[in-house]
């Protein structure tokens, strides 16, 4: 089963969203830091401070990437009202994360020496949230108040990196797959293999984000990028190298490959599902495909930093947002996949069919393991060398 889309379904929600990786990235991505990250652009003011910024007792501070809310909002956002009608704890939401790696410069040395940043609630990438659990940048959250947590949908409810989810709750899914155009590449695509055939040769644009384009590559050569190892993510880096040797792509990119795809430039792309709900919009032959092998899944999320200063009321913020009944309307709204379990009944039929919010579960979707440092060092030297151009 291949997850080919109706336009005009797509266009409904592309309409109101911008892809956070296209709103963030002027150029492309570039890998550093913890290595599996990427670094985004340079850090905007929060507002917040190291000295416990404005939450109490009555308040919560959330720090968030852009684009994770209603209308990215919080003035207008019906969650934080209904939020803030239910309990009386008003939210400062704060979309301004727009880096990993330049979260990480601002906040983390403060969070080792134990002292609060101004923030009950962050949200980061997967790689870099296992990195914050290691370093106790983060603490545990409290099942009591925040029963809904049994809510996590069961493929993210027991990562490797935080079992049973004692740290980190997911807030928000995308999606890695394959853009196409069927005109150009003479029907439908359905192999993740298709980025290598020869016959598409300096028409094909990879990512340069390692994880989603080194898993895709794993997938078709028949490893997972979940629980492969070091040797065969190694093995694919390989393959990326000597197809780039022989010219097969056109481009390495970050979030520039749109501009080619768009002109029919680029014939067929390893591709971010928020970019190509809104290239449908003006494209409408434009093809998105999970492969027969599956996809990526990329995961931000959410944990209450050490020294927050109402972490009760960030355990109730979550267990709110964990109910099915407010996340079906938020992930509407936002149009990426909802983490919550039950959240579809509660999204229109147009959101229920969209395969970027609900996609279905074949083929099926993996996200890349995190890895030892060492080894995510190795692994960065040689991907940045197979792709450079």
């Amino acid at each position: 089963m291949t997850n080919q889309t109706d336009p005009e379904i797509l266009a409904a929600f592309a309409a109101r969203q911008t892809s956070r990786r296209r709103f963030l990235g002027m150029g492309g991505l570039a890998l550093g830091g913890l290595a599996l990250g990427p670094t985004l652009l340079a850090a905007c003011t929060s507002g917040s401070d190291s000295s416990g910024g404005s939450s109490s007792n009555g308040s919560i501070t959330m720090l968030n990437w852009p684009l994770y809310l209603e209308n990215d909002d919080p003035t207008t956002s019906p969650t934080i009202k209904g939020f803030t009608d239910a309990t009386g704890i008003k939210v400062d939401y704060r979309p301004d994360i727009d880096g990993n790696e330049t979260f990480n410069t601002k906040y983390a040395d403060t969070l080792d020496k134990g002292q609060g940043i101004g923030a009950d609630i962050i949200v980061l990438t997967s790689w870099n949230a296992a990195a914050y659990i290691g370093a106790n940048r983060v603490e545990a959250f409290d099942n009591a108040t925040f029963p809904n947590k049994k809510n996590i949908v069961s493929r993210l409810a027991n990562p490797s990196w935080d079992p049973n989810r004692q740290y980190s709750v997911p807030w928000a899914i995308g999606q890695t797959g394959i853009a196409y155009w069927p005109d150009k590449v003479g029907g439908k695509i359905t192999d993740v293999n298709a980025i290598f055939d020869p016959k598409f040769k300096g028409k094909v644009t990879v990512l340069d984000e390692l994880r989603d384009t080194v898993g895709l590559t794993m997938l078709g050569m028949g490893t997972n990028p979940t629980t492969g190892t070091i040797g065969e993510m190694l093995a694919a880096v390989d393959k990326i190298g000597r197809a780039r040797d022989a010219g097969q792509f056109k481009k390495i990119a970050g979030n520039s490959y749109t501009e080619d795809l768009a002109l029919k430039d680029t014939w067929i792309a390893v591709a971010w599902s928020g970019d190509i709900a809104q290239l449908q919009i003006d494209n409408p032959g434009l093809e998105w495909v999970i492969p027969e092998q599956g996809g990526m899944l990329w995961v931000d999320n959410a944990m209450i930093p050490v020294g927050a200063k109402n972490p009760e009321g960030a355990n109730k913020f979550l267990d709110y947002v964990y109910d099915p009944k407010v996340a079906g309307p938020l992930y509407e709204s936002i149009n990426y996949g909802s983490p919550v379990t039950g959240a579809e009944k509660y999204m229109s039929p147009a959101a229920q069919a969209s395969p970027f919010i609900n996609p279905p579960a074949t083929p099926p979707l993996y996200e890349f393991d995190v890895l030892p440092e060492a080894d995510a060092e190795e692994l960065t030297r040689a991907f940045t060398a197979a792709t450079e151009q």
